[in-house]
């Protein structure tokens, strides 16, 4: 009796089918959502992290790149600022023009051009000083009260700083109706106390489209805001710096307040006092970012779908598989009570299932075999015995028929010797020894003369058909007699030229062999048939390499390939046909493969 609480008769109790639908459900369903769905939160915070150090890095570098811009413009005002001769010339009061232009031409002009056509990122470069008889022009200028209100000459004299990086609105000089906006470094030039008898100030302005490009470069991913120490937008993506405002914008109480914020990226420029407080902002395009979160969410919905319909395929085709093999079994061994062996006729596979349907057919195989077993053996002797008698008549067949013809040619021979029929008992008499060597050659090799012998005899009939109209010659080095060669090579290029080259000739038809022994065998069987043009000749070549059985062509090609198989593919052979004037088929067999019975033997 079963007892009640055993654990295994309540899961044998349940269906097959609800058991697949645990196993599927429990094990399969909720494991592969879960482990998708942490995945999903694990993944996408990983990328929004990466993302946001990306984003990072990219501000940075573009601060970087614009705090080296920086840099390398105040080492050029270091090094004016160390030049004494320049300090000494600005320092010098001049009693003239003609003074003044006579120093500016000999020192002046070249030295401060020098490094704008070094430095793509430097719009202007050039030295203000109060030094009343300097003379406005090139890179130096008098300081104008104009000057003195504007906004980079009050800020680098409100500090005691040597180097100042100021951002200030100034009229653009090729529209003067327009203002716009400059970025420069402003450079004391007092290195030397005893030239201080003038201010001097070396002004360079940046090329501001220069940075533009840097921040067009990421314009994919940040919009970029360049900020001065006021807080004051200096350049911003997709804007220009030409305007007609009277000040530049500053940024809002929002903006200020949410520099720090995760969604703005923030690299500063002050590794210097000059650059203190500037800021370089980087805020995300958010919308590429949606893009990005949307082509996430779809990868992994699209994961979930796949992992899951992948899964429930493959338990339904597993549980098919396994109900249907089950039911032929139970089906068939009821048949087995009403003694109707019948096997089961699918492929059962190679698991267990299958193992006990591949033993149920043996067994029923072995069941029929017991009861038909004699019967069945009877029946099988008597079909080998007539197979027998079929295959012994059939090879007496094959022998009757060309000795009967053979043993009738030479009743005819005999006739033909006795009236005295002197042409027609040689063509007979070729013709009978065509069909003994047929019968007597069991070597699928003869010698170079013995195939040529043939082809004579078999030449002879068909000049015996055609009379005067065909005439034929036999071109062979002696050295050549005894290489071997492949049964039939010759005859049937022979047979091919009399049976299509020469049927549609209605002059002299001609058949030239020739057989020459030097570094190779070289065969040649030239007629002055029709020929064939390009197409045809390219057909029967692509045939000769063809696997598929055709009724076109079996001479050439059985020789194509007798040749490629017993040279190893060594062997040449060729087509030459003209149309109308002659076809040439050529074989080429290297030495090193023939057998001359007269030659030392190869090394093949």
């Amino acid at each position: 009796m079963r007892s009640r609480w055993n654990p295994l008769g309540l899961i044998n109790d349940i269906p097959l089918k609800m058991k697949f639908l645990f196993i599927y459900v429990f094990c399969v369903l909720i494991p592969i959502l879960t482990i998708n769905a942490l995945f999903y939160v694990r993944i996408s915070a990983n990328a929004e992290a990466q993302q946001h150090k990306n984003l990072q890095i990219s501000v940075d570098r573009a601060g970087y790149e614009m705090q080296q811009m920086i840099n390398e413009c105040v080492a050029i005002g270091n090094t004016v600022a160390a030049d004494r001769v320049i300090n000494e010339l600005l320092d010098q009061n001049y009693a003239d023009y003609g003074d003044y232009y006579d120093s500016y031409n000999d020192v002046l002009r070249d030295k401060l051009r020098q490094y704008t056509n070094l430095h793509s990122y430097i719009s202007w470069l050039g030295v203000y000083t109060s030094n009343p008889t300097i003379q406005n022009g090139g890179s130096y200028f008098s300081i104008r009260p104009a000057d003195l209100t504007s906004d980079w000459y009050r800020n680098i004299n409100s500090t005691k700083e040597k180097v100042l990086l100021v951002s200030f609105l100034d009229t653009n000089p090729m529209n003067p109706q327009q203002n716009m906006i400059y970025v420069s470094i402003i450079r004391r030039l007092d290195n030397y106390p005893d030239l201080l008898k003038h201010s001097k100030y070396l002004r360079i302005d940046l090329r501001l489209e220069h940075w533009l490009e840097l921040f067009s470069n990421e314009r994919d991913y940040l919009r970029f805001q360049l900020v001065d120490e006021q807080n004051r937008v200096v350049l911003e993506t997709g804007h220009s710096y030409f305007g007609t405002g009277k000040q530049l914008e500053g940024l809002s109480p929002d903006e200020e307040q949410g520099q720090e914020a995760p969604n703005r990226f923030v690299s500063t420029l002050n590794t210097a006092s000059y650059t203190s407080g500037w800021r370089l902002i980087g805020t995300p395009n958010r919308g590429l970012a949606d893009r990005q979160m949307h082509v996430t969410s779809r990868f992994f919905l699209e994961l979930s779908l796949i992992t899951i319909v992948v899964p429930t395929v493959l338990i339904m085709v597993i549980f098919s598989s396994y109900n249907r093999r089950v039911s032929l079994l139970y089906k068939h061994m009821k048949l087995v009570k009403y003694e109707r062996f019948e096997p089961i006729a699918i492929y059962g596979g190679k698991d267990e299932i299958g193992g006990l349907l591949s033993s149920f057919n043996l067994m029923t195989e072995k069941i029929r075999n017991l009861i038909n077993d004699v019967y069945k053996l009877e029946i099988q002797k008597k079909d080998l015995e007539l197979e027998q008698v079929r295959a012994e008549l059939n090879f007496l067949q094959s022998q009757v028929d060309p000795h009967f013809l053979f043993n009738t040619l030479n009743a005819i021979l005999v006739v033909c010797k006795k009236y005295q029929y002197d042409q027609v008992t040689d063509i007979i008499r070729n013709l009978s020894q065509i069909l003994r060597r047929l019968l007597s050659w069991k070597n699928d090799w003869v010698t170079v003369k013995e195939e040529l012998d043939f082809i004579d005899m078999y030449l002879q009939i068909e000049k015996f058909r055609f009379q005067d109209r065909f005439t034929y010659e036999l071109d062979v080095d002696p050295a050549a007699h005894d290489c071997e060669i492949p049964k039939m090579s010759i005859q049937s290029l022979v047979e091919n030229s009399c049976k299509h080259g020469l049927q549609s000739v209605k002059g002299l038809r001609r058949i030239r062999v020739a057989v020459r022994l030097g570094e190779e065998l070289i065969i040649e069987v030239d007629d002055n048939g029709i020929g064939m043009d390009e197409d045809k000749l390219n057909e029967i070549v692509r045939n000769l390499d063809s696997e598929s059985p055709s009724g076109k062509n079996i001479g050439l090609r059985n020789v194509y390939k007798r040749l490629n198989l017993y040279y190893a593919g060594r062997a040449q052979f060729s087509i030459e046909s003209i149309p109308g004037e002659r076809t040439a088929i050529r074989i080429g067999i290297p030495r090193e493969f023939l057998n001359c019975l007269t030659l030392e033997q190869p090394h093949v």
